[in-house]
């Protein structure tokens, strides 16, 4: 059998988590990828994968086989792309992880633009907002909103947004409007699924922690949907003003508790260094940081600007975010490189 290609089905199938989804990214046959797989195994005596129903999960041997695996095809990929470098292509495969919101929101028009400059780079963005391991999953790069843990990773600032709550004129005309956080426990808050902690809203006020408990009459595992949620009047929502900013532009939504403004949170390209870094992963993170450096905050649009006037010296961070939230200095609001 042909060795590499069994390799890249391997991969594959547990890059997607089934042999339906390996066979999609490849353009195979089901039965043509649990043959390579059967075949796999059989040739190398050992187990890869153990098969459930309803799920696939690598065994010890299947582990140490992903990794040596990626290692070859990476570096066979990379030996290719250095052939076209070498008479001034750039072309290869990418392979991103980013928050799902934020990417729908902003990132679209930087990857048209990387794509519209390098057609022949083939790029695997995955929209999600678990914290993924780049090395364990073999990402090329990730995007990450908040603070970073300590690692061998590299990260490269891309741009600043805040976190505010936010809430109808049509909720806060039948329920007032909160004039501090306390106030929140009496209101309909909605609670975003993916956060960590759960339920809570954390504020810092003279510098001192603030945590409310939230007991949420409304929960959704997507940022967007509880947006909309809000502007329907089902409830608050606490969420980054990227994601808020046309809402509040139309008049949908109304900031709330502008003297407790959150704390702005930083995003970053995180990638692995290599002794070769391939030249169409030097073109996609030049890209992207050019792109967020020239829209800077002029993304958002002025109404979150004027409302920020109103901040004084305290600050609230939402900290129960999946992206580990946390504050940083104190500035406008919006994108910022």
């Amino acid at each position: 059998m042909d060795r590499l290609t069994a390799m890249q089905v391997f991969r594959a199938v547990v890059e997607e988590g089934s042999f339906a989804g390996g066979a999609r990214q490849l353009g195979l046959s089901n039965g043509m990828v649990s043959k390579q797989i059967s075949r796999l195994e059989v040739e190398l005596g050992v187990r890869l994968l153990m098969r459930t129903t309803r799920s696939l999960q690598l065994t010890a041997e299947g582990e140490h086989y992903l990794a040596g695996a990626c290692r070859v095809l990476n570096d066979l990929q990379a030996l290719e792309d250095s052939l076209g470098e070498r008479q001034g292509e750039v072309r290869g495969r990418l392979k991103m992880s980013a928050p799902m919101d934020f990417s729908i929101q902003c990132l679209m028009p930087a990857l048209a633009h990387f794509r519209q400059t390098y057609p022949y780079v083939e790029l695997d963005l995955r929209l999600e907002d678990r914290h993924v391991d780049l090395m364990a999953e073999d990402y090329d790069l990730v995007i990450r909103a908040g603070a970073l843990s300590d690692s061998s990773l590299i990260a490269r600032r891309l741009a600043g947004t805040q976190v505010g709550v936010y809430a109808s004129p049509g909720y806060l005309a039948e329920n007032g409007t909160p004039e501090v956080p306390e106030d929140l426990a009496h209101h309909r808050c909605l609670n975003y699924t993916q956060q960590r902690e759960g339920p809570v809203w954390s504020f810092m006020v003279d510098g001192r922690p603030r945590k409310i408990r939230l007991s949420p009459t409304f929960s959704c595992d997507s940022g967007r949907g509880l947006v909309e949620a809000a502007a329907q009047g089902i409830g608050i929502t606490c969420k980054p003003d990227f994601l808020v900013a046309n809402d509040v532009a139309n008049g949908r939504l109304v900031p709330l508790l502008v003297d407790y403004w959150c704390a702005p949170v930083d995003i970053h390209l995180v990638y692995a260094e290599r002794d070769m870094q391939p030249a169409r992963l030097r073109a996609l993170i030049e890209v992207l940081c050019e792109h967020f450096a020239r829209i800077g905050h002029t993304m958002m649009p002025d109404v979150l600007a004027t409302s920020s006037t109103a901040v004084r010296d305290t600050t609230a961070v939402n900290d129960a975010g999946q992206n580990d939230l946390s504050p940083l200095e104190a500035v406008k609001p919006g994108l910022r490189p």
